[in-house]
């Protein structure tokens, strides 16, 4: 891991809005589902610290059907990730 790469998450409008730092400045890319976080993840990687935002605890406040829901599609995401490498 590096200082580049995902490095902030939240949940936003029923997806994931993920905070990716790069050589060319800071970027955000949106996640709808766990696909998504792992192609994210392989284009981008993870950096060594990754952080989520409150909003990732309460996201049914953000349109997800219950508030593990957020926390269980970025999961998804590194599992399908990892798998792939």
């Amino acid at each position: 891991m590096s200082k580049f790469g995902i490095n902030f998450i939240s949940a936003k409008d029923a997806g994931l809005i993920l905070s990716i730092k790069t050589a060319e400045g800071e970027i955000e890319r949106r996640a709808r589902d766990s696909q998504d976080v792992a192609d994210w993840i392989k284009e981008f990687g993870l950096a060594e610290s990754c952080y989520f935002s409150s909003t990732m605890d309460f996201a049914a406040e953000e349109g997800f059907p219950d508030d593990d829901a957020a926390i269980r599609i970025f999961d998804r995401g590194v599992t399908l990730a990892c798998a792939a490498a």
